[in-house]
């Protein structure tokens, strides 16, 4: 689904209501996360419906290595050839050769996504492992987007700003399912540092798309929101 000029939102009530985004700059396109399946049927699916093939696909980012963003990554970039891109810290979970970070598996708001947490205090919910070609940090530009680092749900969790469009992609720093909020945290690994990035992102005070790992995208004046979660 188109959200805005060049961005298509895409989402599967697996894994959180996890969403995925697709931005077409001009100059090839970028996948930002690959959702749950490890057949990225949905992301192929809407890369044909926007007229274009998979060879079209340049870079695929990720915000973050769990399960729900990362499911697809191998299927794609077999169809693709493309840049599989991440922070240093996820490289190896990505890879196959690290297992994602537990979490504890005492319930915590909200309890709606407790099967995810305890999926992941339980080490459940492996990917198909794919090796990173990109390492990115704070002040890299990839593709259309700058780089910012905003670790607490994970060490490595990034976020992407794209300028031209206003548009700020957050991975799980902020969800908007089932309520806008500072990520989960029965899954932030150090939900401190992670409202620290909140406050980080509040400094994009002219954003106005904010795309969440969790839950439907905000398409207006995003950061008049990104200031009341970060209050």
């Amino acid at each position: 689904m188109q959200i805005a000029p060049g961005i298509y939102s895409m989402g599967q009530d697996k894994g959180g209501r996890v969403h995925a985004y697709l931005l077409d700059d001009g100059n090839g396109l970028t996948l930002l996360d690959t959702l749950y399946d490890d057949d990225a049927n949905v992301v192929l699916s809407e890369i044909s419906r926007i007229g274009r093939t998979p060879s079209d696909l340049k870079r695929i980012i990720l915000t973050h290595a769990h399960k729900s963003h990362v499911g697809g990554v191998a299927a794609l970039k077999k169809a693709s050839g493309a840049t599989v891109c991440s922070h240093d810290w996820e490289v190896d979970i990505i890879a196959g050769r690290r297992k994602a970070t537990k979490v504890s598996a005492i319930p915590r708001n909200p309890l709606s996504v407790y099967m995810l947490q305890l999926g992941l205090a339980l080490g459940l919910g492996r990917h198909t492992p794919c090796d990173v070609d990109h390492r990115l940090k704070a002040g890299d530009r990839i593709g259309p987007l700058d780089v910012v680092e905003t670790p607490g749900h994970t060490p490595g969790s990034l976020s992407f700003w794209w300028p031209e469009r206003r548009a700020l992609f957050v991975g799980d720093v902020i969800v908007t399912w089932p309520e806008v909020a500072a990520g989960w945290p029965g899954l932030t690994l150090d939900n401190d540092r992670n409202m620290r990035s909140v406050h980080q992102l509040a400094d994009f005070g002219n954003a106005e798309i904010l795309g969440t790992g969790h839950g439907e995208p905000i398409v207006r004046d995003a950061a008049a929101e990104i200031r009341r979660v970060a209050k």
